[in-house]
């Protein structure tokens, strides 16, 4: 799922840039202190590409949160887990007063005997 998401927050990605790059820039700009001669979002705020661009951006954001949440949701199983694990590994018998190769027939000892 998480994968999925990755795959479609790039598709999404690279379409936003794309349908922002494609767009006309406003004529005039905004002048000195801001005082230009259009309101904020232009004339034309009903064409399709406005439109697209903000189902785009929207989507954006909602994937980009949602893999957000998936992230931090994933880091927290994987802490719950690694702790039950230490757990466990503290209930185990301690083993280290076994002596090396005793368990398996091996000397070591320096006469081979």
């Amino acid at each position: 799922m998480v994968l999925a998401l990755t795959v479609l927050f790039f598709i999404v990605s690279v379409l936003l840039m794309l349908i922002v790059l494609l767009q006309p820039g406003s004529s005039g700009g905004m002048g000195f202190l801001g005082g230009g001669s259009q309101s904020a979002f232009g004339t034309k705020t009903g064409n399709v590409m406005t439109k697209f661009t903000t189902i785009l951006a929207a989507l954006f954001l909602i994937v980009s949160f949602f893999l957000g949440y998936l992230n931090a949701r994933q880091e927290k199983v994987e802490t719950r887990e690694m702790l039950e694990i230490l757990d466990e590994v503290e209930q185990l018998p301690d083993t280290s007063t076994d002596v090396i190769g005793e368990d398996i027939g091996v000397d070591i000892s320096d006469t081979n005997e």
